[in-house]
């Protein structure tokens, strides 16, 4: 934000070297990022935060500089114009879109002769970056660098209907900018129209046929008050940029807005005559209700961790508008409306240390800093992703919040919302982590990076068992009551992994994972449907026989959804069971002398039979020197028979005290072969 100090100058008295201006500036938060000096002024450009809209106006400035001095704050005067007709007689407003624009008012001046500015008005403009175009334009301009107010002047003759209709676009629309860019409009954008059609895009750039020119004798001007949101839709969708969608997207004051159009009015009259016609057509959907926040001054005092009086407490609110008022052991603040930031009573005490100065809190020359050892989850955690590293899986992270429509694809229909004031899309507390690995798996592709592996471990939070959610497979239901018959969040630890790879490697990272933490827990599958898994692709992860989570592969609507063209295998389950089998602690155990015998068995059994099966029935034999089953591959083919498969297990035997015998082997894979004939109908493969 560029400030004249000349315009400054007007609003409170400035009478500090530059150099010590700036210092102030940079203490109160708004440093200055370069000076420039003219031949008649000096021109601050100031970094102002998304938080502080009102900082993008002169007077906003003033305001906070004069809180930080001590000076007297002076706003302009308008006084009283002479006025002559009545707005509402010369035109009506009719808002259909109150979501979208909560106030539209409306003001005609008649009779006013377009021309140049006055020379003093040029040099402000031009000394903060804009450029001069009449007397109309200029003044509309100059009020929004006074007030942080945007505001947009219509040549009232070329209104059709001499009305304003404030509407969605209809799809398809078009308009031609006063830049001259041809823009085609669609339902998502906020349109001003007149009774033929749009006359401008709303807070981001009025129509070319409705401008002010040198022929205009009558003018309309426009101050309202836009969704920030929408407004940042439209400017990005339609490539258009402007001062005035800049401050429209981080929010207006809503009372001002009267006043910055008025003064607007006294401006042109001032240049171009005219008459203004008295009083305004004002459509506002909800009036502006101050909010009042307390404050404790102990409480301010201890966590700025210096001693500020409370009278000087009091004096540093009243002096940013605030109006303090003592109430036993708080202070009472009414909030602006240009102060749209504060909300709580953290935010006034950092009002009183950010203007009091930071630099006055004293500085310790000791910090105690007790070092503890991690946490048993934190150390597990981080066993986890090394883990999975070895797997060849990243681990991202990525935002908590996922789109509704997200939530309900992967069988949320009920979910935890914040409030849609705050934010408006994207507004759902993520039930699982699936939906933003897909999101970054998407990312990646777009990149080029075709072959994908991700992991993350952070929190969701499922909406309580309770409120209408079906099971996630996912495990215990955890949610509690808050006292008031409503069920908070189910929120837990998830990990979550995607892989662009086949579904047996994701199942192989799964159990290389849990042998790194947890050697003797056993993981296993049982076949299941999911709504965001492919039917016949998924299964249920158990871990020592309970249900932890998911795996399969991703569904084609789902696929579709994200614009994902490869297959994508998921899972995703509860981190908290594999902290509790976690075995941190390992048992030595010496390198065996004596060598083992592996034997690979491949044995036919009917298309039914898994290997979960099978290797229970085999695991549930006792043979001592047995050390491991393995899994090695499946086929089906010649000479096997239809209907039938060939499955490959791999069985190693070993003694601790001598060197196995051929014989001593032999029996024990024939007590097993026996076993297979017996309970599945096994045929050995020769």
């Amino acid at each position: 934000m560029k400030i004249s100090l000349n315009w400054l100058t007007d609003y409170v008295d400035v009478s500090l070297p530059v150099g010590e201006l700036a210092g102030v500036f940079k203490r109160i938060g708004l440093p200055v990022e370069e000076t420039i000096a003219t031949d008649t002024d000096v021109v601050l450009d100031l970094e102002v935060t998304s938080n502080r809209p009102d900082c993008l106006g002169h007077l906003g400035v003033a305001r906070e500089l004069a809180a930080a001095t001590g000076k007297q704050f002076n706003p302009p005067q308008i006084g009283t114009l002479s006025a002559s007709g009545r707005t509402s007689e010369l035109t009506s407003i009719e808002v259909l879109a109150p979501d979208l624009c909560p106030r539209y008012t409306a003001r005609v001046i008649r009779g006013v002769k377009v021309g140049p500015s006055p020379a003093w008005m040029v040099e402000r403009l031009e000394a903060v970056g804009m450029r001069s175009i009449n007397n109309v334009v200029d003044a509309t301009n100059y009020v929004l660098m006074e007030y942080s107010q945007p505001l947009h002047s219509f040549d009232y003759d070329k209104l059709e209907g001499r009305r304003i209709v404030v509407r969605r676009a209809a799809g398809g629309e078009l308009l031609v900018s006063i830049d001259r860019t041809k823009c085609e409009l669609d339902e998502t954008m906020l349109v001003i129209a007149d009774a033929r059609g749009p006359v401008a895009i709303a807070g981001v750039m009025g129509g070319l046929n409705t401008e002010v020119s040198e022929s205009t004798v009558n003018v309309l001007i426009e101050s309202a008050q836009f969704d920030p949101l929408s407004i940042r839709r439209t400017s990005r969708k339609l490539q258009l940029m402007s001062d005035s969608n800049y401050r429209f997207e981080r929010g207006v004051d809503p009372v001002a807005i009267d006043e910055a159009s008025l003064r607007a009015c006294q401006l042109i009259v001032a240049s171009g005559g005219g008459s203004i016609a008295e009083g305004l057509v004002d459509v506002w959907a909800k009036p502006h209700a101050p909010a009042e926040v307390a404050m404790r001054p102990a409480r301010c005092s201890a966590l700025l961790g210096i001693e500020i009086p409370a009278q000087r407490q009091e004096r540093i609110l009243a002096a940013l508008g605030l109006a303090p008022m003592r109430r036993g052991e708080r202070i009472i603040c009414t909030i602006p409306p240009y102060r749209a930031d504060l909300t709580r009573e953290i935010d006034l005490i950092e009002e009183v240390g950010r203007i009091h100065g930071y630099d006055n809190i004293p500085v310790g020359g000791q910090v105690t800093h007790a070092v503890v050892p991690d946490r048993l989850a934190t150390r597990i955690r981080r066993q986890a992703g090394e883990a999975l590293a070895m797997a060849g899986f990243d681990e991202a992270v990525t935002f908590s919040f996922v789109d509704a429509v997200e939530a309900e694809l992967f069988g949320h229909e009920r979910h935890v919302t914040i409030d849609k004031l705050t934010r408006k899309t994207n507004n759902v507390l993520r039930p699982t982590l699936l939906p933003s690995l897909l999101s970054a798996c998407k990312t990646n592709q777009d990149a080029g990076n075709d072959e994908v592996c991700l992991f993350e471990i952070a929190a969701c939070f499922p909406a309580a068992k309770g409120t209408g959610d079906g099971d996630s497979g996912n495990g215990n239901d955890n949610g509690n009551d808050n006292g008031n018959g409503k069920r908070l969040p189910d929120e837990y630890t998830e990990l979550a992994l995607a892989s662009t790879g086949d579904l047996a490697e994701l199942r192989g990272a799964l159990e290389t994972l849990v042998e790194h933490l947890a050697p003797r827990a056993r993981l296993t599958v049982s076949p299941r449907d999911y709504p965001h898994l492919a039917p016949g692709r998924a299964a249920t992860v158990m871990l020592d026989g309970k249900a932890i989570g998911s795996i399969g592969q991703i569904s084609d609507p789902i696929l579709h959804h994200y614009g994902l063209e490869r297959p994508i295998a998921a899972a995703a389950v509860r981190f908290q069971p594999l902290i509790d089998a976690a075995q941190l602690i390992r048992i030595y155990e010496p390198l065996p002398r004596l060598p083992a015998v592996r034997r690979d068995l491949s044995i036919i059994v009917d298309e039914p039979v898994t290997w979960q099966q099978l290797s229970e029935a085999i695991a549930g034999i006792d043979q001592p020197l047995r050390q491991s089953l393995a899994y090695v591959t499946t086929y089906r083919g010649k000479p096997v028979p239809s209907g039938r498969k060939s499955v490959t297990v791999a069985l190693e035997y070993r003694a601790a005290d001598r060197t196995l015998r051929r014989e001593e082997v032999d029996s024990q894979v024939e007590e097993i072969i026996a076993a297979m004939r017996k309970d599945f109908s096994a045929e050995l493969r020769s």
